[in-house]
């Protein structure tokens, strides 16, 4: 035999070896791929609604003890982290004042070792801890350190990658059973998981599910992938529950229900720029209550909140669907009426909301408290073209209204009502 054709049979292989080899690679790469995808998408996922959800978190706290914080009163403090650690899953929060301060310090995890090492970890993962402002009419008065607690996060992010270990295993011993007559079969059943994987990676379509093959492995494969997703979209349901009560909460006064401060102002920016492109004009009133404090001294905080929720239906039943409705704070309330299409119609509004006051307020024990309103209106872009300048002109509208002793003053008509 010549040089040339000398068999070396130290490298020959059976084709069925050959091919039980190139599906095992195969079946390998493509699980190994789908679960490193499915892995960085969950924790991505995970990690995404899990700092949103802290975020949202923060926004409320920082509400919730910005009174507290303002007068560093550690009783009021301790209550609103105990009112929000309740529902949320926090594992400490420092309080400072606005020298940097501490006023109040909660930790359920710093005790433990444990604990301590969970936070260092959880650190490099999430903004840890979130540092907070706290705002009082615009003024930095503070500030807060929160720190999640991730005893969850790291239960669902192990069970996660056990569930792709355990579907790797699995896929690989049953790539070896079955052997080469079933490789078109097998890779076309990886390639369906890697679709949904992918498309699960790009869309985020977490009720995807993957097909379920008849070859035992690989439908355990799709069925502990369908686990995990069930898992993810488990959690993500369960995010956006709690992102949108927290929204709700960030967004409204806790007392009557309608905007709160800081959404008003958002919502006055927006109209503002929306209608100076437009050159249309809307209406702002500020409404201030009438001895308000007298009510609290006279019937209690319970009875004075009550005439503010009841204030707040009446006047929300006298406006439209496009107008808002705020709680500044206190008896301080605030509309924005739009638009307003002739400038006379806005002594007519104000009319009937001072009208819908004349009635005295029905407390739960029978008793009737008179409550009237002082208010200011103004209309834009005339009396100013910013929400700055808006509520500035408001507020001196419904001081004039004061000053003359009239339940209003609208800006530039000179028109009032006598109290």
């Amino acid at each position: 035999m010549s040089e040339n054709t000398t068999v070396n049979y130290g490298k020959v292989v059976t084709l069925r070896r050959l091919m039980h080899k190139a599906q095992i690679r195969s079946n390998v790469v493509g699980i190994i791929t789908s679960g490193t995808i499915l892995t960085i998408l969950g924790l991505y996922a995970l990690v995404n609604l899990a700092d949103h959800n802290q975020n949202l978190v923060s926004r409320v706290l920082s509400y919730t003890l910005e009174a507290a914080v303002v007068f560093k009163d550690e009783d009021a403090i301790r209550e609103g982290i105990d009112l929000v650690a309740e529902t949320e899953r926090l594992s400490g929060v420092v309080v400072l004042d606005e020298q940097g301060r501490s006023l109040y310090e909660w930790d359920t995890a710093g005790a433990t070792k444990w604990g301590q090492i969970e936070r260092q970890v959880l650190g490099f993962i999430l903004d840890q801890p979130r540092v907070v402002p706290v705002r009082h009419n615009g003024k930095h008065v503070g500030e807060l350190k929160i720190y999640a607690d991730g005893t969850v996060f790291f239960i669902f992010l192990l069970c996660g990658v056990l569930a792709v270990f355990l579907s790797l295993l699995i896929s690989t011993v049953g790539a070896n059973i079955e052997g080469g007559r079933i490789h078109t079969f097998i890779c076309k059943s990886v390639k369906d998981l890697a679709n949904i994987a992918r498309k699960i990676a790009r869309e985020r379509s977490f009720e995807l599910r993957a097909p379920l093959s008849s070859i035992y492995e690989i439908r355990e494969l799709a069925e502990d992938l369908n686990i995990l997703l069930d898992e993810i979209e488990i959690w993500e349901g369960h995010l956006q529950k709690e992102n949108t009560s927290l929204n709700y909460k960030a967004n409204h006064d806790p007392l009557t229900g309608v905007s709160n401060r800081a959404s008003f102002e958002t919502f006055l920016s927006q109209q503002v720029d929306s209608f100076l492109d437009e050159g249309k004009q809307f209406a702002l009133l500020y409404i201030d209550g009438y001895r308000f404090k007298s009510i609290n001294d006279t019937y209690g905080h319970a009875a004075g909140d009550a005439v503010l929720v009841a204030t707040a239906k009446r006047l929300g039943s006298l406006i439209r669907e496009q107008d808002r409705l705020a709680r500044l704070g206190g008896d301080e309330f605030a509309i924005v009426i739009q638009p307003l299409q002739h400038g006379q119609d806005l002594e007519a509004i104000v009319k009937k909301m001072v009208d819908s006051m004349s009635h005295p307020i029905a407390l739960d024990n029978g008793e009737q408290v008179p409550f009237a309103l002082t208010i200011g209106a103004v209309v834009f872009p005339q009396h100013g073209e910013t929400p700055k300048d808006l509520m500035q002109a408001a507020d001196e509208a419904m001081y004039a209204a004061k000053k003359d002793g009239k339940n209003y003053y609208i800006r530039e008509f000179f028109k009032g009502g006598e109290v």
